[in-house]
C-alpha cells in the first residue's frame, strides 16, 4: 500500500501540470490586442499592431482575393468602417498556434435595427512578421444562434 501511495503522489504534479492550461503565446496575445482595439473603435491601436505591408486575404469558395493591401489602405478602412452606427463587437475562441500562424474562430455580434442581438463567426488565419500582423485570411461567415 506504500508503494501505492507513493506513485499516486508522484504523479499528482503531472497531472496537475496537464490540467493546467498554456498562458497564450505572444502570437496569441498580439491578436488578442488587435481585437480589443476593434473592440474600442480605434484604429490607431490597430495600426500600431499592423505590419506596414498587411493584407487582409478574403476566401470564398474555390477564391481567395487580397481585399485589403497595406497599412494606409486598412487604417482608411477602418476608420471608415467605424464611423457605422451599428457597434460590432468581437470575440475569439477555438485558439491554434502553429509558428507564426494563428487560427482562430471570430466570432462577431451587433443589435440588429429591431434591438435583437445577432451574430456570425468565421475561421481566421494570422500571419505574424516582426511581432506584427502581416496577412490575415478571412474565411466564410457562419451565422451563429
Amino acid at each position: 500500500m506504500p508503494k501505492l501511495l507513493m506513485m499516486m503522489l508522484l504523479l499528482l504534479p503531472v497531472s496537475i501540470a496537464a490540467a493546467t492550461p498554456a498562458p497564450p503565446s505572444e502570437h496569441q496575445q498580439l491578436v488578442e490586442k488587435y481585437t480589443a482595439a476593434f473592440n474600442a473603435r480605434d484604429a490607431n491601436a490597430m495600426a500600431a499592431l499592423m505590419h506596414p505591408g498587411i493584407q487582409w486575404i478574403t476566401i470564398s469558395g474555390d477564391r481567395s482575393d487580397v481585399t485589403t493591401d497595406g497599412k494606409e489602405q486598412m487604417v482608411s478602412e477602418m476608420e471608415s468602417y467605424f464611423k457605422s452606427p451599428t457597434r460590432i463587437s468581437s470575440s475569439l475562441g477555438g485558439w491554434s498556434v502553429n509558428g507564426d500562424y494563428v487560427t482562430v474562430i471570430e466570432t462577431a455580434s451587433w443589435l440588429d435595427g429591431k434591438g435583437k442581438r445577432k451574430a456570425q463567426s468565421a475561421t481566421a488565419v494570422y500571419q505574424i512578421a516582426d511581432q506584427l500582423i502581416r496577412r490575415v485570411w478571412y474565411f466564410p461567415e457562419q451565422k451563429t444562434q
